[in-house]
């Protein structure tokens, strides 16, 4: 009766392998591996994006540095302490609002206290457009340069406030922001990234330490005969493409 029994047990299934005592079936471990897989592949890719976006930081950072040491340079060449009054040295300098004296330019960001938030480079973005310095100032060339650098997405949330005056010797300090925001991943969202080049431009060579003359209406910029640029608008003595 006992055999009849272990016969017909058999015979009900004829093609299921018996696995020994403590083995987990083929099938089991094979679809605890595709599991794993599935929860790998999102870690992987935030590696991967990880990766990529401090490479690409490390690369803006370079470029940020790269486009202060050209303002520097047109700072060091071009900045005007001549003139027949102060409204005209401030309005071809681009600093100052030559009429009611109100300052211009970008916000300093290393003057910042507090970590920055998406809201305040919204208000940077604004107090940026309504305090733009003439184009065709000193300050405004400087601008033009910085943003040769930079492509018009990145442009946005790029800052050269107006230069510091002789802050080490006789040099003034010019400074460029580009801010970085980090994208969502999985719904975490990460601090803005801010990187800052720093630079300092010397007296122009061609004007042998003397101060160089603006431009000879007291009303603001005319002539601009102080302009380092060639005829074909080039800046002397820098660089080709300003790399």
């Amino acid at each position: 009766m006992v055999f009849k029994k272990v016969v017909s047990r058999f015979a009900r299934s004829p093609h299921r392998p018996i696995a020994p005592s403590g083995v987990r079936p083929p099938s089991a471990v094979a679809g605890q591996a595709v599991t794993e897989f599935v929860l790998l592949i999102p870690l992987l890719l935030m590696l991967a994006g990880g990766a990529i976006f401090v490479v690409y930081t490390c690369s803006q950072g370079i470029k940020v540095q790269q486009a202060a040491n050209i303002a520097a340079r047109i700072q060091g060449q071009e900045r005007i302490a001549g003139g027949v009054n102060n409204s005209s040295i401030q309005g071809d300098n681009g600093v100052y609002n030559g009429a009611g004296g109100q300052p211009l330019g970008a916000p300093d960001l290393s003057q910042i206290t507090t970590p920055l938030t998406l809201s305040m480079l919204n208000t940077f973005r604004t107090q940026r457009a309504q305090q733009a310095p003439a184009p065709n100032s000193v300050y405004g060339e400087i601008q033009k340069a910085v943003n040769q650098f930079f492509n018009s997405s990145e442009q946005n949330n790029l800052f050269v406030p107006a230069p510091d005056y002789g802050q080490a010797g006789n040099s003034d300090a010019v400074k460029v922001f580009r801010v970085i925001i980090p994208p969502n991943v999985f719904g975490l969202n990460f601090q803005p990234v801010m990187l800052q080049g720093r630079a300092y431009g010397g007296e122009d060579p061609r004007a042998y330490g003397l101060p160089r003359w603006g431009s000879t209406s007291p009303f603001g910029i005319t002539g601009q005969f102080w302009t380092q640029k060639d005829s074909q608008g080039n800046y002397l003595n820098l660089p080709k493409g300003h790399d």
